[in-house]
């Protein structure tokens, strides 16, 4: 289910070996310029969306990837990450019966 409140996602190999969570860059109004809070239930923390220089389309389109550095998810997990407020973000697992 996807709405303009979530952000879902299929955690691949890469970012469970890497701990972080990749963002569209279309995706990327979903989230404050700013700090926000965002939490599992278990654990609430400040995150911003974080950036790394990119050539996987070759030297000559370089680009930036966008992140959200997130521990203990593994590859094939789906995530949601929902908009409760501004400035606040719920973050669960979906069961993996989910399309992204």
């Amino acid at each position: 289910m996807k709405t303009e409140n979530t952000y879902i996602r299929k955690i691949s190999k890469k970012e469970s070996d890497k701990g972080f969570i990749f963002i569209l860059k279309s995706k990327l109004s979903f989230f404050p310029k700013s700090s926000f809070e965002i939490s599992d239930g278990n654990n609430t923390l400040i995150r911003e969306i974080k950036t790394y220089p990119c050539l996987c389309r070759g030297p000559e389109l370089p680009h930036e990837h966008y992140y959200i550095p997130w521990d203990g998810l593994e590859a094939q997990t789906i995530i949601e990450i929902r908009k409760k407020d501004s400035g606040k973000y719920w973050i669960s697992q979906l069961p993996s019966d989910n399309e992204v």
